[in-house]
């Protein structure tokens, strides 16, 4: 995982090496004070001699000079990459999920993926970059100074040193127990902000069950768990650090008793001696920066395998090689050829589904829940492709076009319809960014928002909130069929486009949708007769198949399931959506 990890630098390695570099020289020049001290106390105090204790003392300054120039050249150096880092590494990531299958995120939680996107990728940052310049540092440190140790004396430099080797040995161990703990430390942390985002994104439901007790119960429990693993690894990381410092503290005692022998035994000088304590503070000071970094480096480990999960997350929906736009005019003929489709490929959602929509044909689609309807829709913009068959787009297999083409002719209108947090205009232009003021406001009055838009307190310059907060459901569908409107598809994918609206708002919205499917393919998935009754054709699911198709007057004379669904409505005065049921229908209307 850490070799992965510190290839993610690869694509920055002159900036570091060049960080590097300058590392070497900032530290070779951190180190040399000390040997000033040793020849002013061993030469220039002896003979009092101030010419060459003044020379000592200028080469000092100019030490200095360099030593800061070296490390802020290096710090800015090593910040940039850190951010490009950052920044590719999260725009990797985001561009990983927006390439993902509905499927993909059917099976994940927003929150924790938010999670990924932000802290697991500045937890990386900080390894990689902060993390691994204070680890080299360290290490040319103390390989400086076991150098220097050796040369001003030999024996007294083993001797001084083989504590060191002691507190590697039980740092690496400590390693590999905490490892665990900071494992499932970040887990606890997914689970945290997943639970967050969902409960805040449905706090109205929250709120309308006076459930605000409950939930906040959940998140002091998984907050509990977060803290008992974070505890756990602090609590092991004082086990075994204070005993690291104190046999690290073990090379001062043997310094200085080991010093003053061999002084006594004329092997030695009360410089070098000196010079051995001015080191000391480069030798034991980086054990707690190394205590750090180990730290540092487990977070890091659990983080990058949460951000490989997704990056090596297999992508379901792709591009074929060599896929290519649609052929322009897009017409909006649409083929179903022997389809089959299943989220369980042993249990099929959809089977054998064989259709023929032309240009400009509406279509409602009608079945009970779990009939296939919405995943029908899907299977036109690729949001699942089909186990078996294929879906073709004016007679190209969806598969060997472009997403992008195929999902800018070919636009859904979901059932949750979502607006971002942001202005009127922004909302209704996210369709086309470049379209004119004119050519928003004469898609909203398309879509007969117009008049509601300029109440608005700053008209199209009002935030709506997020998801649309401060709109009715109504205001919202007919933003969203303006919006629509504005992308120009040739198809349009309707996934009941009238089931989040009162009865009131919804005579506007079906005048908006019938302005909206004007002269183009448009598939409706509804369970209201409203929409049914003016489609050109209906389709009635069940058990995965089509078992009624033909316009709405043939249907209802043949008295099958579309006709029952006219009687309940009709016993209903019109006010109820009602849905088919597969038990409803006769056999002989089934083909």
């Amino acid at each position: 995982m850490l070799r992965r990890l510190y290839g993610l630098l690869m694509p920055y390695r002159r900036t570091v090496l060049l960080g590097l570099a300058l590392l070497v020289g900032s530290v070779v020049a951190e180190l040399y004070p000390p040997l000033v001290w040793s020849r002013v106390v061993d030469r220039g105090l002896p003979a009092r001699d101030w010419r060459f204790i003044g020379g000592q003392l200028a080469l000092l300054v100019g030490v200095f000079a360099v030593q800061q120039l070296l490390s802020a050249w290096r710090g800015l150096l090593l910040e940039r990459a850190g951010q490009q880092l950052t920044l590719d590494l999260r725009l990797s990531v985001y561009r990983k999920l927006q390439g993902q299958s509905a499927a993909y995120f059917e099976t994940q939680r927003t929150g924790d993926l938010i999670a990924r996107v932000t802290g697991d990728v500045d937890g990386l940052q900080d390894v990689l970059v902060r993390g691994t310049d204070a680890v080299l540092a360290n290490a040319l440190r103390i390989v400086g100074v076991i150098g220097i140790f050796i040369a001003l004396q030999p024996l007294l430099g083993v001797l001084v040193t083989l504590p060191m080797l002691a507190v590697a040995l039980m740092l690496r161990r400590y390693g590999q127990t905490v490892r665990p703990a900071y494992r499932a430390a970040r887990t606890r942390l997914g689970d945290l902000s997943a639970l967050i985002t969902d409960r805040l994104g449905g706090i109205r439901v929250v709120q309308g069950f006076a459930r605000e007790g409950a939930e906040t119960r959940r998140v002091e429990a998984l907050g509990q768990a977060l803290y008992a693993e974070q505890v756990r690894a602090v609590a092991l990381r004082n086990r075994a650090f204070p005993l690291a410092r104190f046999v690290a503290n073990l090379g001062n005692v043997i310094m200085l008793g080991g010093g003053a022998w061999l002084i006594m035994a004329g092997q030695f000088t009360l410089g070098g001696l000196l010079a051995y304590r001015g080191y000391g503070r480069y030798f034991y000071g980086p054990i707690d920066d190394l205590v750090n970094i180990g730290d540092l480096l487990q977070r890091a480990e659990a983080s990058g395998r949460r951000v490989f999960e997704v990056l090596d997350a297999p992508v379901a929906v792709t591009e074929r090689p060599g896929a290519r736009p649609l052929p322009e005019p897009v017409r909006g003929e649409l083929r179903f050829e022997d389809v089959t489709f299943g989220y369980d490929p042993a249990r099929p959602v959809l089977r054998d589904v064989t259709l023929t929509i032309p240009a400009g044909q509406r279509v409602a689609i009608l079945g009970e829940s779990g009939a296939g309807k919405s995943t029908l829709l899907s299977l036109v913009t690729r949001g699942y492709d089909p186990l078996s068959g294929r879906v073709t787009l004016d007679g190209v297999d969806v598969r060997d076009v472009t997403l992008e083409s195929l999902r800018s002719h070919a636009v859904t209108m979901p059932q949750d319809t979502f607006l971002f947090h942001d202005t009127v205009l922004e909302n209704v232009r996210y369709a086309r960014p470049d379209a004119s003021l004119a050519e928003v406001e004469a898609a909203l009055k398309a879509a007969h928002a117009l008049d509601f838009v300029r109440a608005l307190p700053e008209g199209l310059g009002t935030v709506v909130g997020e998801r649309g907060v401060r709109l009715s459901g109504g205001q919202r569908q007919r933003l969203a069929i303006a919006r629509t409107l504005l992308a120009r598809p040739a198809v349009l994918l309707l996934d009941e486009p009238t089931s989040a609206v009162d009865a009131e708002s919804e005579a506007l919205v079906v005048v908006a949708l019938d302005e909206l499917m004007r002269g183009r393919t448009a598939l409706i998935v509804t369970h209201r007769l409203s929409l049914a009754r003016g489609a050109d054709r209906v389709l009635v699911l069940a058990g995965g198949r089509v078992v009624e198709d033909g316009p709405p007057a043939t249907l209802r004379a043949r008295g099958g399931a579309y006709a029952a669904l006219e009687r309940a409505a009709q016993n209903l005065d019109g006010t109820r959506p009602t849905a088919v049921s597969a038990a409803s229908v006769p056999p002989s209307s089934r083909r």
